[in-house]
């Protein structure tokens, strides 16, 4: 059975900071080096930081018997939902729950008025957004928490 779908709420912060620290420690040394990895997780350090980043999106949760087992969360402004986050538990990865999320919370923010949507991917997630319709726009190599990052920027006209 899939695992249900709900709105984080405040108290949902703190597992989902866990689940997003896990995963770039599960996930990050297949594609990072051990400097990107370590910048990815501080991103959970600040807890009010990474609250806001949950929070100031729609974030839908799917749980499982375990907990959260990923999440989506879209914000939508002006007509565009800018896809804030997608992160799936480690050992649910290409199983099929990204693209349900993504699906889920991008209907979520066309019911919303979104028309336009855009994102920032990582190599993880660039499929799943391929697989949702999106397109490549451009390819931005940038510090985050002073490390270089490669990262993709992804449009989709209506979906």
């Amino acid at each position: 059975m899939s695992p249900a779908l709900r709105l984080a709420t405040v108290a949902d912060v703190a597992a989902l900071a866990a689940l997003y620290r896990d995963t770039a420690l599960a996930l990050g040394p297949r594609v990072y080096t051990p400097e990107q990895v370590a910048a990815w997780t501080r991103s959970t350090d600040d807890a009010q930081r990474f609250a806001r980043y949950i929070l100031d999106a729609h974030t839908w949760i799917a749980d499982d018997d375990a907990g959260p087992a990923g999440f989506c969360g879209v914000a939508v402004h002006d007509g565009v939902g800018e896809v804030h986050s997608l992160y799936v538990r480690a050992a649910l990865t290409r199983q099929g729950l990204g693209s349900r999320l993504l699906a889920h919370a991008l209907a979520q923010a066309r019911a919303a008025g979104a028309r336009r949507f855009v994102a920032w991917a990582t190599p993880f997630s660039k499929p799943v957004f391929e697989r949702a319709g999106f397109q490549l726009e451009r390819i931005v190599a940038e510090p985050y928490q002073g490390v270089l990052f490669e990262r993709y920027r992804m449009v989709s006209a209506t979906l």
